[in-house]
């Protein structure tokens, strides 16, 4: 079974929003398999937040459409200076209180979780997603307060980004295998056989 990282903010936290948030996603039959609440100190902080180029470009091109798609100016001149700013935002805000760090597993975790998750911009998620239904902050907000965006939660991108994620939050001791009692009903293929 696949694993992807989860981290819940310091504004899912602050709003008490620990409970429905793990509970929506394991109602898809996702596993929680580690859970942990935890300040992270800078250095943590920093290490999730990989500053690629990748990773800068593709948050650069998304605010950048959103804030044109309204009329409004950019005004950052590239993608590095505003990565770095976006990054140094976040590696802030993880630091800003308590966050939740879950590992979760079960078939194609990364992509059903980030399905349930919705998308970067609450504003712009879809309804029935964690993001759509419980946050609705938007790049231009965010921009206007020079802010990061409060998206109530990471979820890995990737099988290899939850990974490397996974070995920064737990040591392989707290990740622990889980027999769910809907194991048998969502994996097992002689389950519904006469």
């Amino acid at each position: 079974m696949e694993k992807t990282l989860i981290l819940i903010k310091p504004d899912g936290v602050e709003r008490s929003l620990i409970g429905t948030i793990l509970q929506r996603l394991e109602r898809v039959g996702i596993k929680i398999v580690a859970l942990k609440m935890v300040q992270a100190d800078a250095e943590l902080a920093d290490r999730h937040y990989a500053l690629t180029e990748e990773w800068m470009k593709g948050v650069y091109d998304k605010a950048k459409a959103k804030q044109e798609a309204i009329g409004a100016e950019f005004p950052y001149p590239d993608y590095k200076s505003y990565g770095k700013m976006i990054k140094d935002g976040l590696v802030e805000f993880l630091q800003a209180g308590p966050i939740v760090a879950a590992v979760l597993e079960g078939e194609q975790a990364v992509t059903q979780t980030r399905k349930v998750v919705g998308a970067t911009e609450p504003a712009s998620s879809a309804p029935g997603t964690i993001r759509g239904d419980l946050s609705s902050d938007t790049y231009s907000l965010s921009n206007a307060q020079n802010r990061p965006i409060r998206n109530l939660i990471h979820a890995s991108g990737s099988v290899e980004e939850a990974n490397n994620e996974i070995s920064i939050w737990f040591t392989p001791q707290e990740i622990h295998e889980v027999n769910a009692a809907a194991d048998a009903v969502l994996y097992s293929a002689d389950r519904f056989r006469k």
